[in-house]
């Protein structure tokens, strides 16, 4: 068995890296690391995201066998400013906000309709609750 100390980083396929790009600056403050010719590697509060340019992509399918969203911890204190903040950017909304697990949850896509979510709460929180 290995030992794996944390994650890396999460690759995201998407169509547009110019557009992913500004969509995850704008949306989840993401920093800039690098940028190649297809891909870009952020830093979201600590975690490494890598956004790769796929030309002609296909949309991901609901149904389909993979990465279903990607959570991001937010305080609960900024978590409404959070939401107001999606809606004023017009980012398509898909479920919330609403208090489900221990925690405030707010589920939204990006441009080319990756699943992310805001979370307020712990993985404790959750399995409490649910326990």
């Amino acid at each position: 068995m290995v030992k794996v100390l944390g994650l890396n980083h999460i690759t995201i396929k998407v169509s547009d890296i110019n557009t992913a790009y500004l969509f995850y600056q704008h949306i989840l403050g993401a920093k800039l690391v690098h940028k190649g010719n297809t891909d870009i590697y952020l830093d979201v509060g600590g975690v490494w995201l890598c956004l790769i340019e796929i030309k002609n992509a296909k949309p991901i399918q609901k149904e389909q066998i993979g990465v279903d969203h990607f959570a991001f911890t937010v305080s609960e204190e900024s978590f409404h400013k959070a939401v107001e903040s999606l809606s004023e950017k017009q980012v398509t909304i898909i479920r919330g906000p609403i208090v489900r697990g221990g925690g405030w949850t707010v589920s939204f896509t990006d441009p080319d309709g990756n699943e992310l979510e805001f979370y307020t709460g712990s993985l404790y929180e959750r399995m409490k609750n649910w326990s």
